[in-house]
């Protein structure tokens, strides 16, 4: 790996575990090794190396997302599998962890994260639609809504799992998300 991926790869790595506002160049420069020199080299500052790793994880994330709900599957059974996704609960959402910060009034910091979240509500609003259009699910059901709410179910799973430090909490969250697809489901 180069310099300059050792520092990105730092990065996300402290992004997520520590935040944006908790993660200096310092401890990005010891966590990939690179000096000072290496870091101002390939990035102007945090906010450029921050903004250049919340972008590849967001295309990280729409890798994994786009592998659930881009299958040959039924429409319904798509979204199931995006719900039912591996996740590390009480690490937090790799973005939306970082939403609660000052980051979030940057734009280019900003982009990452609101274009990830928008992307997936699209996708999930498109999935049952198709849904609808199969004969799956009432055409009554505003698709837009019901793909927001289960985006922030999977968001406030993280944070109740991180809040009360219990994985149980994402588990319950996303049960609960499957059943009300169960309930609106055409038989």
């Amino acid at each position: 790996m180069s310099t300059r991926e050792n520092l990105i790869t730092a990065a996300k790595e402290l992004l997520w575990e520590r935040g944006y506002e908790a993660m200096s160049p310092r401890a990005v420069q010891e966590r990939s090794g690179a000096g000072q020199g290496s870091f101002y080299h390939h990035f102007a500052g945090k906010a450029e190396l921050a903004t250049t790793a919340l972008n590849e994880v967001a295309d990280e994330m729409r890798e994994t997302f786009n592998a659930a709900l881009h299958s040959d599957k039924p429409s319904l059974e798509r979204v199931r599998d995006y719900l039912k996704q591996p996740r590390e609960a009480l690490r937090g959402c790799r973005l939306g962890r970082m939403a609660q910060e000052e980051v979030l009034s940057q734009e280019g910091l900003r982009h990452p994260i609101s274009s990830y979240f928008l992307y997936t509500q699209q996708e999930i609003a498109a999935a049952l639609k198709q849904a609808q259009n199969e004969g799956s699910l009432s055409e009554s059901i505003d698709t837009t809504n019901i793909a927001t709410m289960l985006v922030a179910v999977v968001q406030g799973g993280y944070v109740l799992a991180r809040a009360l430090q219990d994985p149980q909490q994402m588990d319950q969250a996303i049960d609960g998300a499957l059943t009300l697809l169960d309930t609106i489901e055409r038989r």
